[in-house]
């Protein structure tokens, strides 16, 4: 007995199944959403390992930063990475140490510092996507520039401290914060600030260089200075000299004036004062006595006359 032929219809599977029915409806778009969560995927895959890098590279070079400047540049490169921030507090916190100790110094610089340190902490304290340990001691950090800028009127660095307690009430400058608020409300404080707010200290006017010579030498312009004791004399002579007259004043020179009366020198026939004198005076009337004459004139004789 032959067997009977299959149904082929029953062994195929049924093509209107509802998983062929929905390919059939919507794989092309099935196929482009796939595409895109793909290529989505792939993007957000590069832009974490390119941010990784970027986090990287900013700390690194955060924690090589020592000034306030360097800070401030990591910031501005740095912006919208989570060191930013950090930069930007690490840049405002040595600003306002610089200040406060050139206040004692140098006024003008002082403030200047101080200045820039305020911005710096409002740039911190108005970033909200910032850590909150940053934004409190920008706070931290503010309350003490505005204290040190302070006059006889200290309710701006009061207002400071107790903005950073309403922010941060479990601060870990809570303390401090506290003390300094009662401190600043008491007359000696006022009166200090008051005093220090007058004074305008000035840096020394700056010396210049020695060019490597030794302590105690003297300095090469003193030295070039120096000159021999000859060489000064030989200069205040050269001073005391009278200038040469001119051609001019030589002729005139030679001219008597004729108001003046002549001074010339008496000539060699004219007898001098006093000889002139004794020759006017009146002569003697008495006769001159002639000498005695020597009785022994011809004995006292010596015999070779004879």
């Amino acid at each position: 007995m032959k067997p009977e032929p299959m149904q082929h219809s029953n062994a195929l599977p049924n093509s209107q199944s509802p998983l062929v029915k929905w390919l059939d409806q919507y794989g092309n778009g099935a196929t482009i959403v796939a595409c895109v969560a793909m290529i989505g995927g792939a993007i957000w895959y590069s832009y974490t390992r390119t941010s990784s890098s970027r986090n990287e590279a900013a700390w690194a070079q955060y924690s090589q930063a020592r000034s306030a400047e360097e800070f401030g540049n990591i910031a501005d490169v740095f912006s919208n990475t989570e060191v930013g921030p950090w930069a930007r507090l690490g840049e405002g916190e040595r600003l306002v140490d610089s200040g406060i100790s050139l206040m004692f110094t140098d006024r003008e610089a002082a403030l200047g510092e101080l200045k820039k340190a305020d911005e710096a902490f409002r740039k911190v304290l108005g970033n909200k996507s910032g850590a909150d340990v940053a934004r409190e001691r920008a706070a931290w950090g503010l309350a003490k520039s505005t204290e040190a800028q302070s006059d006889s009127d200290t309710t701006k660095a009061i207002e400071g401290y107790t903005e950073l307690l309403n922010k941060f009430p479990k601060s870990i400058y809570k303390a401090a914060a506290e003390e300094r608020i009662e401190s600043l409300k008491s007359p000696d404080a006022k009166e200090f600030y008051a005093w220090f707010h007058k004074q305008h200290p000035k840096p020394p006017d700056p010396k210049k260089p020695k060019d490597g010579l030794p302590d105690g030498h003297p300095s090469i312009e003193s030295l070039l200075d120096d000159k021999s004791d000859g060489e000064k004399k030989s200069e205040a002579k050269e001073d005391d000299k009278p200038d040469a007259p001119k051609s001019d004043e030589k002729k005139d020179s030679k001219e008597p004036d004729a108001d003046k009366p002549a001074t010339d020198k008496p000539k060699s026939d004219e007898k001098p004062a006093s000889e002139s004198k004794s020759e006017d005076k009146p002569k003697s009337d008495t006769p001159k006595e002639d000498p005695p004459k020597s009785e022994n004139k011809d004995k006292d004789a010596p015999a070779e006359s004879k």
